[in-house]
């Protein structure tokens, strides 16, 4: 029995949610720790649609947002928005390049992170600065690892044509 690659993406994102709940606090580097559920996300979505790139970024943000227990809506919002940006770039980028997906990664967990602030304002915004600008920098320690598994999960799409 196959199991259908949306299955496989959904139990992809519940480990590294929970990951980022047990893990996280105990590899941060003055102060900043990695976000596993964005790291996955951003995979997820860099190799997906749109469709399934906001898909899982509603699914990660409630995640999240259960697991920390506060802003769920913040999380759902902002990972929604992460997921939906990295999956336009299925219309005008060649995704699959190693380049792309780090620049993705950094842009992304920048851009979610505004988001989350715009949603739910910090009240000391250079702690803030620091904290989302660390842990773009410590997400891409993982991205390029994960999305060698993410891509082994997700089908190949249609992808370019070369015509002879």
């Amino acid at each position: 029995m196959r199991v259908p690659y949306w299955l496989k993406l959904g139990l992809l994102m519940l480990f590294a949610t929970a990951l980022q709940a047990t893990l996280a606090h105990q590899i941060q580097i003055r102060g900043v720790q990695p976000d596993f559920n964005k790291v996955v996300l951003i995979c997820i979505a860099v190799n997906t649609s749109i469709q399934v790139a906001t898909a899982c970024g509603f699914l990660a943000g409630w995640m999240m947002g259960s697991v920390v227990g506060m802003s769920v809506g913040s999380y759902l919002i902002s990972r929604m928005v992460l997921g939906a940006s990295l999956g336009l770039l299925e219309l005008r980028v060649f995704r699959h390049n190693p380049i792309v997906l780090i620049l993705s990664a950094l842009a992304g967990s920048l851009l979610c992170e505004a988001v989350f602030f715009l949603f739910s304002p910090q009240e000391n915004v250079a702690r803030w600065v620091y904290q989302a600008t660390g842990e773009s920098l410590y997400n891409l320690l993982f991205v390029l690892p994960i999305a060698g598994w993410v891509r082994r999960i997700v089908p190949p799409g249609p992808g370019l044509v070369y015509a002879s």
